[in-house]
Formats: structure tokens, sequence, C-alpha cells
């Protein structure tokens, strides 16, 4: 049975540093980042070196385990995982990145990226409409040490599952805002009159195409890890409703 470690790493280079040699005393082997084989032995071990750093640890098992939820329909099993790691460095095309932004992840650490393994939670067809195993494909031509690595559990799902949904609120809060903040100079600058037909037509374009990844994306989120996020996404829609009634006056 394989263990597994991945922490963040501190801002502070000493403590940067010295996690990464406490590790590989305890036989410990890096594979990417902060994310690490661990020794099955020295469990105990390994969680006291990176306790305050958000560690999670994780399993991988034989068998592939839905996400379970309590009486009131919140999480408290994630399920089995794909972790995918990659050298973001050697995407030199961008197709990678481009196809992470419009993906449903759990970002563990620098480029450590959990998925779903729940065919189900991606409902019909919904999975290829997420390019996952595109995804994975384009990692692993492009980094020859990229690893993709099925059936993984949260061995510590207790302490592990407030971080990582929070990951996820503010991953949609970040998006949510820089389209927000995109509709509002585009009004900004048709009521100045600093914008022309074309260029307002191909920057709305872009702004909603990039609304439907972040709809598509809350979607599958609210489905799988059961949070609400309604009122971002109803955010957009007003100011989208704003810049059409400008379009008007």
């Amino acid at each position: 049975m394989v263990f597994y470690i991945v922490y963040r790493a501190s801002k502070e280079y000493k403590n940067r540093s010295l996690i990464p040699k406490r590790l590989e005393t305890l036989g410990c082997k890096r594979i990417c980042s902060s994310f690490w084989e661990a020794n099955e032995r020295r469990i105990n071990e390994v969680l006291k070196v990176v306790s305050d750093n958000q560690p999670i640890l994780l399993k991988r098992i034989r068998d592939i385990r839905k996400p379970m939820y309590d009486a009131e329909g919140n999480i408290i099993d994630f399920g089995s995982l794909i972790i995918a790691t990659y050298n973001a460095e050697r995407d030199e095309s961008g197709k990678i990145k481009g196809l992470l932004r419009k993906a449903p992840y759990i970002k563990l650490c620098r480029s450590v990226y959990a998925f779903c393994q729940d065919n189900d939670q991606y409902g019909k067809k919904k999975r290829d409409a997420f390019n996952i195993n595109h995804l994975f494909s384009l990692m692993k031509e492009s980094d020859r040490d990229a690893r993709i690595i099925p059936r993984i559990i949260i061995v510590n799902s207790t302490e592990a599952t407030d971080i990582l949904l929070e990951r996820v609120r503010l991953r949609i809060a970040k998006k949510t805002e820089k389209i927000l903040d995109g509709y509002k100079n585009l009004m900004c600058a048709l009521v100045e009159e600093h914008i022309d037909k074309k260029r307002l037509f191909e920057e709305e374009k872009k702004l909603y195409s990039e609304f439907v990844s972040l709809r598509k994306i809350a979607v599958f989120y609210e489905r799988w890890l059961r949070i609400d996020f309604a009122k971002e996404i109803m955010r957009v829609y007003s100011v989208i409703r704003k810049l059409q009634s400008l379009k008007t006056d």
C-alpha cells in the first residue's frame, strides 16, 4: 500500500529547505514540488514534520470509492481521486494551462492537482466536455516526468476537508472577480465612448466564454463538493444585464 504526503510549502526560506531534508531523512521520496511518496512505517513522524503546513495524507487503494456525504448533505469523504503532476515550465504552447483553467480540479500544491475519479459526478458525456483525459495526455507529452496517479483517497479527510473546500471557494471567487472586473471595464469604456463596436463585441465574447467555463466548473463543484455558488453566478448575470442595458440606451 502506497502513501503520499502533500503540504503547502513554507514562505520562509529556512523552513522551505528544512522540511525536504527532514522528509528525506524519514525515507520519503519527492515526486513533485511538495508532493512526496511517504514511508509507511513512519507516517506519524512525517505528519509531525509538516504539521504546520496544511498536510494532506493520501493513500492509493485498489478499488474506486464514491464521495460520501453526511445527513445534511455536506461532503465528508472526497472519494477516489486522480492526482496529476507536471512541470508547468515545460508547457511551452500553453495548452495545458488553458485546459486547466476550464477543469474542475482541487490544487494540492504547486503543479499538483486532484481530480474526481467518480464518473457519476461528471454526468453523461460531461467528462469528455472537460477534456480530462486529453489534459492528462498533454501533460505526459510535454513532461516526461509527469505523473497521473489514480485511485487515491484522502486519509486525514477530517482535517483536510475544510482546507480543500476553502481552496475551491477561493478559486471560484478569483475567477468571478476577474470576469466582473472585465465587464465593469467594458461598461466604463462604453460610457466614456473609448471603445468601438467591433472591439466591444470581441471583448464581450471573450468574457462570456470565461463565464460559461466558470458556470460549468461551479456546477461540477456543486454536484461533487456540495458547495453553493449561486451568488457568484448571479453576480455575473447581473453585470451582463447592466452591460446589455447600456448598449440599448
